[in-house]
Formats: structure tokens, sequence, C-alpha cells
């Protein structure tokens, strides 16, 4: 095809902690010509994003409005089979779907069911409080799991806050530090956009590394100088061992641990609660005069130690720590956690002049992940390692917000559009399955489900209980571009279109949004991306804005949703940006411009580290009086099996080729065979397997099959299986259960099973 050559760019931006990124598409006669990075971009994007043309032209794609005909599941495969029907058609059934289950069971038995597949506005799950929820809380409301517990990361958020009042902490410098613990995550996999650049000049600069990891990971490669195979959901056991052996060597930072945290606070011996005076103020023993004082008022409390204050027995906070980790002697960590003593010596050797990267690894997404982000948090505090956290640098002049990572925008949008949830019953995200088939386990039933910008039967836990939850639905309703496994499971499908077709904004960081609090040494600027919609709209797919308006109409709100683009949205909302003397860098901030760049720098001041943190007292927290568990303990993975007998310990992990199920099915990187089951080379031969094999995995919840790799980058007793995934291709979701963690987080790396020569 012939025609004018037109430039233009597009975003990716997915839920990968990468996002967003921007790209630079050149295309003529509906063709893309030349497909790139933005040349503005100081950090450039993974993988992902350039595959963003196939997923535009990909066979797969829903091109059409469908509905389901026949009974439930009477398709290939136990899927529902659909026809063609027209937009108004699918819309009408919709809205009628809702009405019907609004008039059964009231609005507490809808479901608004999202995740986080498009980071972007207004046809992205980030402009939900302006678009959909708009629009389903004027109607009365609805229950929305999103705003419960996690897939991904609510056990690190959860823990980080009980130890800092907040989740972006600060950390000594990356150049400061001789050695880097990277404990159970992998960012040359998955924070590709930041903290994998931090991590190479830091050892471009000398700093060494450990990577604790069950896995021979390709951050294991790059930087492991020593790699600390561990058992997969021992980590505690671990961090209590290092703990150990630096309290025993000495290697504290006392002077930190009395001014920055509450490791001084006596504790009471008969009810671990904090002694107060009158006023409230926790007590701390004062070595100068023998006495027992407010914190405030002493310069030097005791770190050790049994007093008696007012006839109560009582100890340092510290004390605590050390009973829980005194059992846990280099040897016995070794045997539990499967590594050798060498190892816990090396990490608490490195912990003098080191730090430990605490994120939201693989160590989080299991029963007790909790317990280990507190005591890696812990280790750091120990060591004096911990700057405080990172909120904005401008809040002093009326900047409101709490992330350090935010430009505004979406509390503009917020302010301006958002209406309230009427509805106020709540539904973990992970367990969705389990409250639609047992109507009591919260709160009575749900009768009807909207699903947009996610695809809970291919990313939560027991894929099987939520297809069979979906399809007991009355009406059940998905957007996407692809017929997924849960669009197979809908009465009605609705066809969304890419980043490529849409008109969109996001804001961001120059680094992966989520990484920034572990990369500030960068000096990263918040971003602005912008996309007019680079190609035309393949069949009858539309933007998710433009299905939320059209659905407006059928419910009977299209007055409040007038617009007749995103395009007119966006420029309505940067127009108020401008006008709100709180955002002083949108001034210049112009449809035109950023037409004309597709990423523009925003002049906001750098966020700083912090210590105003929001914990009682202010004080990072080493001993937590609200949390049964008052210091970190180890929960064997024993304990969490639910009697189940089977050997290999499942291991789940985010991907660089995937972020959840998104991109899962882009055959360019499926023919790298990545979406393989790893095992070692003990556990393989025990089961006749070799590399290259078909296996089938399985256990009580499902079974997968999957091609198998047999490498001795991975411990024995262990598989490994990239999170996400189809059914066809292997997927992991097939194989683990929803139970939730403290924090009501998936616990995916919490199953066992067996593979067999398939």
């Amino acid at each position: 095809m012939s025609g004018a050559t037109r430039k233009s760019y597009t975003i990716c931006s997915p839920h990968c902690g990468n996002n967003p990124c921007s790209f630079e598409v050149e295309s003529s006669g509906g063709e893309i010509t030349s497909f790139r990075a933005n040349p503005r971009m100081r950090i450039k994007p993974c993988i992902k994003g350039f595959q963003l043309p196939d997923r535009y032209n990909h066979p797969d794609r829903l091109l059409h409005p469908m509905k389901r005909v026949g009974e439930k599941g009477s398709g290939p495969g136990g899927a529902n089979r659909f026809e063609r029907v027209s937009w108004d058609e699918a819309l009408e059934l919709t809205a009628c779907g809702l009405e019907a289950a609004k008039a059964k069971g009231g609005n507490e038995s809808v479901m608004m069911y999202h995740y986080s597949a498009q980071h972007t506005l207004p046809g992205g799950r980030d402009a939900e409080p302006a678009t959909i929820m708009r629009l389903l809380n004027m109607w009365g409301g609805a229950v929305q799991p999103y705003k419960r517990g996690s897939l991904c990361w609510k056990a690190f958020l959860g823990a980080s806050e009980d130890v800092f009042g907040h989740w972006q902490v600060s950390n000594k410098p990356t150049d400061d530090c001789e050695w880097i613990v990277l404990w159970g995550n992998n960012p040359v996999e998955t924070g590709y956009r930041g903290l994998l650049q931090s991590l190479q000049a830091a050892k471009k600069n000398g700093a060494r590394f450990i990577v604790v990891d069950p896995v021979r990971t390709r951050s294991v490669e790059r930087f492991g100088e020593v790699h600390v195979p561990i058992r997969p959901s021992t980590d505690t056991a671990l961090a209590l061992a290092v703990l150990r052996l630096m309290l025993a060597e000495g290697a504290l930072d006392e002077a930190f641990l009395r001014e920055r945290t509450n490791a001084a606070f006596l504790v009471d011996v008969e009810t671990a609660r904090f002694v107060r005076d009158t006023s409230g103020a926790p007590l701390v023993w004062d070595e100068e005069t023998a006495s027992a004082r407010p914190f405030g008022a002493c310069a030097k409390p005791a770190l050790r130690g049994t007093f008696q204050v007012n006839g109560t027995g009582c100890r340092p906070a510290l004390d605590y720590l050390r009973d829980a980790a005194e059992p846990w002697t280099p040897g016995r960590a070794a045997r539990e956690c499967g590594v050798s003593p060498e190892h816990v010596r090396a990490i608490a050797q490195a912990m003098r002049k080191g730090k430990v990267i605490v994120f939201y690894g693989s160590y989080q997404r299991t029963v007790h992940g909790e317990q280990a982000v507190r005591a890696l948090h812990i280790l750091n505090l120990v060591a004096g390692a911990s700057g405080g956290v990172l909120r904005h640098g401008a809040r002093e002049a009326g900047f409101p917000f709490e992330k350090a990572d935010g430009t505004g925008l979406v509390d503009v949008m917020t302010e301006r559009w958002a209406v309230p949830n009427p509805v106020k019953r709540t539904i973990p995200t992970g367990r969705i399955g389990e409250a639609i088939l047992n109507p009591d386990s919260y709160g009575g039933p749900v009768h009807a489900a909207l699903v947009m910008w996610g695809n809970p039967v291919g990313q939560a836990g027991n894929a099987h209980k939520t297809e069979r939850a979906l399809r007991a639905l009355d009406f059940c309703a998905v957007a996407d571009v692809f017929m997924t496994p849960t669009a197979k499971c809908a009465d009605v499908v609705l066809p969304a279109s890419t980043w490529l077709e849409r008109c969109a904004i996001t804001d961001g960081m120059e680094a992966g949004d989520t990484f920034f609090h572990l990369v500030h040494e960068m000096t990263p600027k918040q971003i602005l991306i912008y996309t007019p919609g680079a190609m035309p709209p393949r069949g009858e797919s539309l933007d998710d804005f433009e299905i939320v308006c059209r659905l407006a109409e059928k419910m009977g709100y299209g007055a409040h949703f007038p617009w007749k683009s995103s395009r007119e949205w966006i420029e309505e909302l940067l127009e108020a940006a401008r006008a709100d003397a709180r955002f002083p860098w949108f001034q210049d901030v112009t449809l035109e411009r950023l037409e004309a760049e597709g990423q523009i720098i925003l002049d906001i001041p750098e966020a700083a580290p912090r210590w105003d943190l929001t914990t009682p007292h202010g004080r990072a927290q080493v001993y937590f009086e609200e949390i049964p568990q008052q210091v970190p303990r180890h929960f064997p993975p024993e304990e969490v099996r639910n009697g189940s007998d089977y050997p290999l310990q499942l291991l789940t992990p985010k991907t660089y080729f995937r972020a959840s199920s998104t991109f899962n099915n882009a055959k360019k990187l499926l023919r790298h065979g990545w979406n393989v089951a790893t095992l070692h080379p003990a556990d393989a031969a025990a089961r006749g397997i070799e590399n290259g094999d078909s296996v089938r995995l399985k256990n009580d919840y499902g079974e997968s099959v999957f091609e198998a790799r047999v490498s001795e980058g991975i411990r024995p007793g262990v598989v490994h299986v990239p999170a996400g995934g189809l059914p066809e291709d292997g997927a992991a979701n097939q194989l683990t259960g929803d139970a939730l963690s403290e924090y009501e987080n998936a616990t995916f790396n919490s199953y066992f099973v067996e593979v067999e020569k398939g």
C-alpha cells in the first residue's frame, strides 16, 4: 500500500513496573514502516514494548462484539460459544445484565473487576475513578476487588508500611555500598528501567553483590559474586540467622537504632506492650540516670537488659529481636534454608558496609511473605543502611502527595470527575472465585461482573475455581483485546483497542515507575507520555473510554459523559491541570507539544529522603506492638501444604517477557523458549525426564503441560514456571490455590506439584 509517511508516538504501559514507555511510530498507507523507542527516553524500553506492532496485527485479536450462544461451557474445551453482534446489541445486553443483577441483589451484588493491564488515561485502569467507576457509582455503585488485597505486592506494601509508614523506602546510596544484597528479586528481568542501570553503575564503581535466589537467574549471572540458592519460603529464617551474627559481632549501628527506631522502647514482659508514661509516651531506660524516661527525653537509652518500672518487668524492644534470632545459628539456618553456614556469614559480613535491596520479590508472594519483608527491612535498620522514606520534596509548598513519583494529573482528574462509591462491601482481588461460589464468605451473593483491564482466570490463583465462578454468575461482560481465558467465560465480549490505536496520556518516571525509590541517586525525572492514536482501529475495536461513554448512554447517564473522543477528554483534563496553581509544571503542557514530542519532562522538584515517618511515634519499627508476631518469625513451608504431599515446590516469578498475562501470546517471544518448566537434573532423572521433553505439572488444583528445561541453575526440590501464560502454552496459575497472606496478597509460591513425563 502507498501513502504519505506519518510520524507519531505511542505508549506501552502495562503492569510491569518498568512502565511507562514511549515509542516513535512511522506509518504509511495503514502499515507500520518503522517502530523504535522515542529518542527522548533516557532509559530505553524493555523487549515487551517492541511487540506492540505484532499485538496490533495479531491474528487472534478480538475485532467484533460477541454474545454467548447456547449453554455456558458448551464450547470447545469448556469455553462458551459466541456469535457476532452489533455494538448496540452488545451494550444493550450489558446494561440489561447489570440492571437485572441490581434488581435481584442490589448494587452490592454487582462486581467491577479490573487489575492494571492499561496504565493510561482515559482508556485505562488509572482513569477508572473518572470513567467506569464514575458511571457505576452514579448508578448506585459496585463491588471493586482491586481496592482490597493484591496479586502482586500488597505483602511488600503492607509490611513496608509497618516498618516505615510508607513503601517508597530510601536506603543507603548505592555508591556508598561495598556490598549489595539482591534478595529474592531479579532486576535484570523485572527492574530493567532504572534499578538495573543503578546496579550496573554500582558494579562499575566497585560494589560487590550477593544474590539470594533459588534460581540462577540472569541477575545472578550478571551480578552474583556470591549466589545463595535458598530454599523457597525460608527467607525469614535466613534473615534471622544473619541478624543473629550481626548482633553477636557488634555489627549494628547503635546510634542509628536509638535515634531512628523503636529498638530502645521498653516492652512489658507480661503484656508484650510498650511501657508508657501518664501521657502515653513510650519509655526507654536511661543508662546515665538508671531510670525510665520518655523516649524523646533521653540521649542514650539502653538497647539491652531487664529493668523494673513501677513494679513491672520490661526489656528494650531490640532484646526481643535478639530472642527471635538466637535459635538461628548458621548451622540451623543452613539446614532449614538449604544453604551453607558460609552463606549466612557472607551476608552478615556484607551488611557491615552494604545494604539489602528490599522489594516485592518472590519471597513476599507466600503465605507468610510479610514476615520476610519486615525482617529484610530490619537488617537494613540494624546496619544503619536506611535513609528514611521518599515523599515529594515540594510538600512544604503545598504539594499534597505521599508519593514521590506523582505529577498531580490523576489528582486533578479525580477531584474533577470522581464520584464516591456508595457500595462499601469489599472482596479480595485474589478471591473473587470464593466470593462468587460461596456467598457467605465475603458478605453475600455476586450476580454479575464487568471485567476490564484484567484477566482473573489468567492472573489470579486457582484458575479453574475462577472459571467455575464466572460461569456461575447470572451475567458477565468482558472488554479485552484478545479472547482471554476470562473472556471465554463471558456472556458478552467487547473488543478493546490496543495502545497503537487509542488516544491516551499517562504520567510516570524516566525510570520504571515503581522502582523510583531504589534508584533516586539517578535523579529520574517525572514525565508525561502521550499518543494521539498512531494507527487506525482494527475491525470494530474501541478505546475503553469510548466503550464506557457508549455504555453510559445505554444506562441512562449519557449526559454525564458528553465527550466525543478521548482527545476531547484529555484536552479538558490538561486545561484543568494548567489552571491548578498547585502544579505549575503543567503550564507549558499542550496537546500540540505532546503530539510533536511524545514525551515531556516535567519541572517538578526532586524528592529527598526524610524521616518524618507516619509510623506510631515517628520512628521506624523493629518491634510491632499491634501485630501478633511482634518481631519477625519463620514459618516452615511445610506448615502451608494443607495436607498436600506433592514433592516439588512451585516457583512462579515475574518475567522479562510478559506483564502478568499481557504479552503471553507474543509469538516472537514464545519462540525463544522462555515459557518452560525448569527443574534440577536430579529431579529430572528421578522421573525419567530429559531436556525438551513434554511434561505435565499437576496437583490438587489442576495440571498444565510445559516443555521441560533441565538445568543446574535451579536448586533441587523446586520447579520454576513464569507467572501468567495461556492454558494451551502452559499456565502457572492452573496449579496455584487462592490462599492469601496477612495483607491479602496472593501466595503463588506456597504450592507444591508433581512433574511427570508427558
